[in-house]
């Protein structure tokens, strides 16, 4: 088995970081990393993800959503050949943080006989990807939390 992890701190709270995670449709403009989702978030659907890591060629995959808790868990496994062989299972996880803002975790479980000829340099790119998704995520976040609180603070 081989676990890739990164994780964020974002000012933003947890409801508007699972809201811009759940909203599979704008992915596109916002995420380096998944390009692209064509499903709803529910567990138990398919989900039609185009992915690229860093220096890569994108990639089209369909995965099974397999667990959700509102508004902290989102999880989808993939299985290719045999589960046996290869199958990897995609974490998003919104942890609150005392001090207000969220910490987001991203992680890319791989599983199977063939997880071991993974190389060096393909998990590289793959956490580069994360990487750049997790910023992206965090920009995104803080600037509809900002616009949200000067609309409020316009309101007061």
């Amino acid at each position: 088995m081989l676990q890739l992890h990164s994780s964020i701190d974002i000012d933003a709270s947890a409801s508007l970081v699972w809201a811009i995670l759940t909203d599979f449709a704008s992915y596109k403009r916002w995420n380096p990393f998944i390009r692209a989702i064509l499903g709803k978030p529910g567990s138990g659907n398919r989900l039609r993800l185009t992915v690229q890591r860093q220096g890569e060629p994108p990639l089209s995959t369909t995965s099974t959503l397999t667990y959700l808790r509102e508004p902290r868990e989102l999880r989808w496994r993939q299985q290719r050949l045999v589960p046996a062989l290869f199958a990897t299972e995609h974490r998003f996880r919104i942890e609150s943080l005392p001090a207000g803002g969220v910490r987001f975790h991203l992680t890319e479980q791989v599983e199977g006989l063939f997880a071991s000829l993974l190389g060096r340099g393909r998990q590289r790119a793959t956490e580069e990807s994360f990487h750049l998704m997790n910023h992206a995520l965090k920009a995104r976040a803080e600037r509809l939390g900002s616009r949200f609180a000067l609309a409020g603070d316009a309101a007061a």
